[in-house]
């Protein structure tokens, strides 16, 4: 997945990744939000644990290579700030679709997501959504946003396999709102 684009308001440089400013978090983002450490999403085998990521050389968000985890791109809002989205991305499987997020695709709106929190409570989301979107239109600037309404976006592959591509067709995006 890409990573923010450039037009997306970002305070004073801290990193520079292949020509990509990687900046610290101002305002409402540099609140003492706990970072996440588990996400719990109810009626699936999503349970897995949360790791902090960045941006890859190639641009993209870091993902964690296991399949028992979510990356947690840690240059945004966190789960339970008070603006933006707190994004969480993860791979799944080819072809056999027995991992984790697999099951991502079939959430139902109104589950519940409970995402554990280092030193700090829990906080819980209500699923409002989950749509597949090609990759090649992915709107970055609205997955990661920083402002307006707080809500989490966990995003993963979907669609066909592309054997000429070496890639997924789509990606899975799923909202939810803070309880």
């Amino acid at each position: 997945m890409q990573a923010p684009p450039d037009d997306v308001d970002l305070p004073a440089s801290d990193v520079v990744t292949s020509g990509v400013a990687i900046r610290p978090a101002t305002g409402a983002l540099a609140e003492a939000t706990p970072s996440p450490v588990s996400l719990d999403i109810a009626g699936t085998d999503i349970q897995v644990g949360v790791i902090d990521v960045g941006i890859e050389e190639d641009n993209e968000m870091e993902i964690p290579e296991s399949f028992y985890e979510a990356g947690w791109y840690r240059y945004g809002p966190a789960p339970g700030s008070a603006a933006g989205n707190a994004v969480l991305a993860a791979h799944i499987d080819i072809g056999t679709e027995v991992m984790p997020f697999t099951q991502l695709k079939n959430v139902p709106v109104g589950t519940l997501i409970t995402v554990g929190r280092e030193n700090a409570e829990p906080v819980q989301y209500e699923v409002t959504g989950v749509r597949h979107e090609p990759k090649a239109t992915l709107n970055t600037s609205e997955i990661f946003q920083r402002d307006g309404e707080h809500q989490l976006v966990i995003i993963t592959c979907g669609g066909d396999w592309l054997v000429d591509k070496d890639d997924y067709e789509d990606n899975v995006v799923l909202t939810a709102s803070p309880l």
